[in-house]
């Protein structure tokens, strides 16, 4: 199997558990949006947690799923990283710059099955954004962007 394969397959299952471990335990992962939501994006986050828990449940599940067709794996790959990038930027956040009562003990990352730690959560999802970099820079498909008259064109070597 090629290394991207590797690479895409493991995010694609880490995703997957991801979203299915959050829905078992949806409440309890609308908790934590909740308290995110009102410590580091905005107060409206509080008013539409649970739908937006459900919409990164939806998410993950459809990305991981995505991710196994090998016709969609540079959207995927791209994609797993973009969401990466922002997880990562949220743990940072509550890791480092704690909010007025302190850092949100556990991200939900797999629902109620896993409860990392501020620093542990924070790691984690460095970690999965630079396998998820790798796997873009590993794939034989190369990924360029082209600026261009203000606009950006993606080409690949197929």
């Amino acid at each position: 199997m090629k290394k991207e394969n590797v690479l895409r397959y493991s995010l694609s299952l880490c995703f997957f558990l991801s979203g299915a471990l959050k829905a078992m335990s949806i409440r309890a992962f609308e908790q934590e949006v909740q308290l995110y939501g009102d410590a580091y994006i905005a107060d409206w986050v509080h008013d539409y947690s649970l739908w937006i828990a459900i919409m990164v449940c939806i998410y993950e599940i459809s990305l991981a799923i995505l991710a196994l067709f090998g016709k969609f794996a540079r959207l995927a790959s791209v994609l797993f990283c973009i969401s990466l990038m922002f997880f990562t930027y949220l743990t940072g956040v509550n890791l480092f710059f704690p909010g007025l009562l302190g850092s949100i003990e556990s991200c939900g990352c797999f629902g109620e099955l896993i409860h990392f730690s501020p620093l542990a959560s924070f790691v984690k999802s460095l970690l999965l954004l630079g396998v998820s970099v790798l796997g873009i820079m590993v794939s034989k498909k190369k990924l360029c962007l082209f600026f261009c008259n203000n606009s950006i064109y993606v080409s690949s070597d197929d």
